[in-house]
């Protein structure tokens, strides 16, 4: 049995690229299983899916403790939540990714072992192809990639099935399909050596908080600190303000669901991009066109 981890971020996709390789492995005659674990966490917040493929039945269920492959969505998350990335993870462990250009310093002290990291730059691919950075069917890519049993064309196949469930246009649908076929031509095909694995500590009904000492995630405790929780780590995309545009509505000050606009003295909007997670809602509302969206950098 493989077992795949995938970690991301609300709006990117995890539990797409988990289903789509879970499709993969069915149509490849293996039996698979995926899904996702995420509460209410709202867009930009770290998320986890897993995909379970394999040549005999699977009984096992519950959090991957032991991933033979990871992938990782957003480059930003081997700091933000390094402990759930590198959780269960050795020197042998695959562990992709989505890095443009700058890879991340990470020091080899607690919380960061050693591990196979490999960079691609999955971002760019998708805005290549699709024109937004939407990786959840390259991600699948390279993770299909170390799993023999699924072809490119398996996985293409796989894309258009699971894609077709949220009526999206068939020419978005075919752009998604060659993204996959691309990420799974340049990734590199790693040898996975699967561990023996011991009995579930858990199952999905009990899944792990959060928060609990076994599974630790960013969180600040002190009463009253929420302006600490820098939040605009989260952001995949960032509204940018023309001041010459803006009519002073304030449409986006009253709209924005994280009071991350400020007025001025003249009472012209800013954007506080420390805490702004990019949900773009100020940009749908604006009314002049005064705001637009850039991808971040």
């Amino acid at each position: 049995m493989i077992e795949v981890r995938i970690h991301g971020r609300g709006g990117q996709g995890a539990k797409i690229t988990s289903r789509i390789l879970g499709r993969s492995g069915l149509l490849a005659g293996l039996y698979a299983q995926d899904f996702a674990l995420f509460g209410a966490e709202r867009r930009g917040a770290p998320v986890v899916s897993f995909a379970r493929l394999s040549n005999t039945p699977i009984e096992q269920r519950g959090y991957i403790e032991e991933p033979d492959l990871v992938v990782v969505m957003d480059d930003a998350l081997l700091k933000e939540a390094r402990a759930q990335v590198f959780h269960g993870v050795d020197s042998a462990t695959p562990l992709f990714v989505n890095s443009a250009g700058t890879r991340p310093t990470l020091d080899n002290g607690a919380g960061a072992p050693a591990a196979n990291l490999i960079f691609l730059d999955l971002s760019g691919m998708a805005r290549r192809l699709l024109g937004r950075e939407i990786v959840s069917s390259a991600a699948a890519g390279v993770a299909a990639k170390c799993i023999p049993a699924i072809s490119s064309d398996v996985l293409a196949e796989a894309v258009k099935i699971e894609l077709a469930a949220f009526d999206l246009s068939q020419e978005l649908i075919d752009k998604n399909a060659a993204l996959a076929r691309e990420a799974h031509a340049c990734a590199p095909r790693v040898p996975l050596h699967t561990r023996p694995k011991p009995p579930p500590l858990m199952d999905l009904a009990a899944a792990p908080l959060v928060y609990s000492p076994q599974f630790p995630s960013p969180a600040i405790h002190h009463p009253g600190s929420a302006a600490l929780r820098k939040t605009g780590v989260w952001r995949m995309e960032r509204p940018e303000i023309d001041l010459a545009k803006c009519k002073r509505c304030f449409l986006c000050y009253l709209y924005c669901p994280d009071a991350a606009i400020r007025l001025d003295s003249d009472n012209f909007p800013h954007i506080d991009y420390d805490h702004c997670k990019g949900c773009m809602v100020c940009y749908e509302e604006c009314p002049t066109d005064a705001i637009t969206r850039r991808t971040e950098s």
